[in-house]
Parts: C-alpha cells; sequence; structure tokens
C-alpha cells in the first residue's frame, strides 16, 4: 500500500496524472478571496492568479508572484485552487519557443532565480513600480509576462486597466483612487490570448 502510494505521488508530481508538463506553461488559477472575486469580475474571466512551471523533474515546481516571487510544488500550487474548480494549463503557440525552452531549462530556471526569485508582490498592480531599494515589484501576470518577454523576447500584449467594475470595492482595495489607465494585464490576459492555447486542466 505503501509502494503505491508513492507510486501515486510520483506520477502526480512529474505532471502525468492528467498531462505532461512543459517548462514555460502557465497554469492559470481560479482563487476564493476577495481581491480574487474582483479581478474575475472586472476581467470577466474564472481566473484571478496565473504561475509558470519552472521545473518539470524530479518534480514539478511553479514560480509565482503572490506575497513574494517564489517557487512551490504544483501539488502546494493547487492545493489553493478554488474548490469545484481546476487549473488551466496553457503553452506557447510557437513550437520554436517550447522546443528552446525545452532544450534551455537550466538556462531558464537560472535566469528566474538570479532576475526575479524574491521580488516582492505588488499590490498597487503597476507595470513599473520599485520598492524602497530600487528592486522591481510585481504581480503574478507581470511576472509571467516579463519573463516571456526577457528569456524568449516574446512580448504579451498589455492594456490601459480599468477598475470600474465594483468601483465601491476597488477603492477599498486601493485605500483610494484605483490606478485608472495605467498599463498593464491579469490572469486573462493569457486565458484570451492568441499565444497560447489550452493544453489541458489539473
Amino acid at each position: 500500500m505503501k509502494t503505491l502510494i508513492i507510486l501515486c505521488t510520483l506520477i502526480f508530481s512529474q505532471g502525468l496524472f492528467a498531462l505532461e508538463l512543459k517548462v514555460g506553461d502557465i497554469l492559470l488559477q481560479p482563487l476564493s478571496c476577495w481581491s480574487c472575486s474582483l479581478i474575475e469580475a472586472q476581467e470577466r474571466s474564472i481566473y484571478s492568479h496565473v504561475a509558470m512551471v519552472i521545473e518539470t523533474h524530479p518534480e514539478v515546481k511553479v514560480a509565482e508572484a503572490l506575497g513574494k516571487v517564489r517557487t512551490l510544488s504544483l501539488t502546494e500550487y493547487n492545493a489553493r485552487t478554488e474548490k469545484g474548480s481546476r487549473l488551466s494549463v496553457r503553452r506557447l503557440r510557437r513550437d520554436d519557443a517550447v522546443e528552446f525552452l525545452e532544450n534551455h531549462k537550466i538556462e531558464f530556471k537560472k535566469y528566474y532565480e538570479e532576475s526575479f526569485s524574491g521580488l516582492d508582490y505588488d499590490h498597487d498592480f503597476l507595470w513599473n513600480n520599485l520598492d524602497q531599494n530600487g528592486f522591481e515589484k510585481l504581480y503574478c501576470s507581470e511576472f509571467i509576462s516579463k519573463m516571456y518577454l526577457g528569456f524568449l523576447k516574446i512580448e504579451i500584449p498589455i492594456k490601459r486597466m480599468k477598475f470600474d467594475v465594483n468601483r465601491d470595492e476597488w477603492i477599498k482595495y486601493f485605500r483610494g483612487n484605483p490606478p485608472d489607465g495605467e498599463w498593464g494585464n491579469s490572469p486573462a490576459t493569457f486565458e484570451k490570448s492568441d499565444l497560447f492555447y489550452e493544453v489541458g486542466e489539473l
């Protein structure tokens, strides 16, 4: 019985339980929280968070911007998914980019660790926002976009952000006027972008 449990854990951790994950895949996640519901309503999407697969062996690990830019296991990440919902796995349509990531996994992880890991989360949702020491602060979808741009030179389109759905709640969130019209994106950007396709769900 113990052997069976270990085997099942290994299968899931390697991304083979439902599908085979690749480095660079993104995981769109529905979350249950107050600010999450605001993001989902504003963007007309069920997804309020996004992370990226940064490692697949010996276990699947993902990188996210939440609290800080950090790495965690797929199991830990998926445990937060809203009850009754599933993660959506999205992959770049460009086969050459997917293949490049497959062939440069070590360099990709090193780029992440040297350029992003440990940076603070940006609660203000500003595209170019620095902390008191001059280091960039990042929110989840901004982090993913800048990873793609920096390593693959693939630019994910950004837009002028709006905070007009549930306006009073947004004012509470920002403790004042929301940053209307500032450039940015959201997890829904990846859901709706033609640059990606859905591989499956977890």
